[in-house]
């Protein structure tokens, strides 16, 4: 049975089984060299040979809490890259090792965790989503571009009229995004134009005309 197991599924699925019946971890299963390789063996022994489960939706409404107790897969959680992006008792991206198909884009876990603020089902952004790194400015620019396209639904001419005015900074803060003038980016200008650098022209001239009429208002 074990060879059986090991020649389908690796070494790590025979070891798993060990855990099973009540045996501890080898030492140095967990090694960082070979984590993510022992994760995806250990869940697709369980799920499309143990369990026979082989599509991922109905993988995922079985991956719950108790399940996870239930098939000793805490370890597994501890050690698999999980996304910032992943609330407290969620587990479905453990599947995305053995349904990579399934995995979400960067994009789309962005999105996700944007849509959960606006929601109220997540209070704020992840910790430290907007400190500088590699990734803050990519985020910032996918959630003002989701704000602007799929929440406000604002066409070119909207979008630069909207962020070239004072208001602007109110739009972001009722909105759960003012972090990124306060953290990411210079000004309301510099955010539009990393978002939008097309805009450009329009922004510009925008910008001008506001300039004008308060000058206009201030005679």
């Amino acid at each position: 049975m074990a060879d059986c197991i090991k020649r389908h599924y690796g070494e790590s699925a025979v070891a798993y089984e060990d855990v099973l019946r009540g045996e501890p971890w080898p030492d140095g299963f967990w090694s960082s060299t070979n984590r993510n390789r022992r994760v995806t063996e250990i869940l697709e022994y369980l799920f499309l040979d143990k369990l026979k489960i082989k599509k991922y939706e109905e993988a995922k409404c079985v991956l719950t809490a108790d399940f996870i107790n239930e098939y000793e897969l805490s370890i597994l959680v501890e050690m698999a890259d999980r996304p910032p992006e992943m609330n407290d008792g969620e587990f479905f991206y453990l599947l995305w090792m053995i349904f990579p198909e399934e995995r979400l884009t960067d994009d789309e876990l962005i999105i996700k965790a944007y849509s959960e603020v606006l929601s109220g089902k997540r209070k704020t952004f992840p910790r430290g989503y907007f400190l500088k790194n590699g990734e803050v400015e990519h985020r910032a620019v996918v959630c003002f571009k989701y704000l602007c396209e799929e929440v406000l639904c604002l066409d070119r001419e909207g979008i630069c009229k909207t962020f070239c005015n004072s208001y602007a900074i109110k739009v972001l803060s009722k909105y759960k995004l003012k972090m990124l003038v306060d953290m990411v980016y210079e000004s309301l200008f510099h955010l539009v134009l990393a978002a939008y650098p097309d805009y450009a022209g329009e922004l510009e001239n925008y910008r001008l005309d506001k300039r004008r009429s308060e000058n206009k208002e201030a005679k």
